[in-house]
């Protein structure tokens, strides 16, 4: 699915209401996200609409005086942020579309091949969250994940944008085999327990709990289905241990013990209980940059 992300003047509308600093760290990050954007150019396509280089960006300076004038900008911004600045203005491709044309008829118009969203430093009234990447922290991530669990297409396509957009998880070439068998019918739920995995797991992970409390407090603060959890017979641990490579060409047999469990779709009028699986492992400090390793999402493994 291609994205296509616009940065129009009401993103940064209600920058007179957000302190400098909270304006840099904004900048940083959409430039650190425009980086990941530009490495998957094909599916990500970001543009500019000329209205926004007359914007109060930053203490009434209007956007054009910051991008090109460092002699001028070096008084509000650091080099970092000016650097960031132009990476996103200069290198994004110019559009023609209105603000009122791509809110009113752009936002609304996605299917699975095509979806669109607004670049924003705050909330813009309204405007759908869903198509709003407003600048925290992941939300880029979170915009993708969202359209990816309502067009999952195939297994192929479905586990290729999970590399993607799960950066802190390495996925077994098993899951490709496996996720087939529960798409399209628990392709939310899969992208929400992915999600917790990807962006809260290492939160429980304080030094101090066992696994099984690590699991259990993840569960709890995740709101998952039921509470994660380990296999128990010490017999069945080859089922789910498998070979991962990292990007880097090593190779490591990792048994992936814990597993969440996702129990139901989630869709209406669905009361079945389902016994659907993500066998993971916390990962290795020194295996592929301690990413967390997923050999296997779909049913439950047959242990007969």
């Amino acid at each position: 699915m291609v994205a296509e992300l616009y940065i129009v003047a009401e993103s940064f509308a209600n920058n007179v209401n957000i302190s400098t600093p909270e304006i840099e760290n904004k900048t940083k990050a959409l430039a650190e996200d425009f980086v990941y954007i530009k490495k998957y150019k094909d599916t990500n396509k970001l543009y500019v609409h000329p209205d926004i280089y007359n914007v109060n960006y930053l203490n009434g300076i209007v956007l054009s005086d910051l991008v090109y004038n460092w002699q001028a900008a070096k008084q509000h911004i650091d080099r970092d942020v000016f650097n960031a600045l132009q990476k996103i203005v200069i290198e994004s491709a110019t559009t023609t579309h209105t603000s009122q044309e791509v809110i009113e008829f752009l936002l609304p118009e996605h299917d699975e091949n095509l979806c669109h969203g607004l670049v924003a430093f705050n909330q813009i009234q309204n405007v759908n969250p869903e198509f709003q990447i407003v600048y925290d922290t992941q939300s880029w991530l979170i915009f993708r994940r969202h359209f990816l669990s309502l067009y999952p297409k195939n297994a192929a396509f479905f586990m290729s944008e999970c590399t993607k957009y799960f950066p802190g998880i390495l996925f077994h070439a098993n899951n490709w085999n496996t996720v087939g068998g529960i798409l399209p019918e628990f392709s939310t739920k899969i992208v929400y327990h992915l999600s917790a995995l990807n962006d809260k797991f290492r939160e429980s992970q304080d030094g101090h709990r066992n696994r099984q409390q690590v699991l259990e407090h993840f569960s709890l603060n995740c709101h998952l289905d039921e509470t994660a959890s380990l296999e128990g017979e010490a017999s069945r641990k080859s089922k789910f241990t498998y070979e991962f490579s990292d990007s880097s060409g090593g190779k490591r047999k990792v048994c992936c013990e814990p597993h969440l469990k996702l129990c139901s779709s989630g869709n209406a009028g669905d009361n079945t209980y389902y016994f659907h699986r993500v066998y993971f492992h916390e990962g290795f400090p020194d295996f592929d940059d301690g990413r967390i390793l997923v050999c296997h999402i779909g049913e439950h493994i047959n242990f007969d």
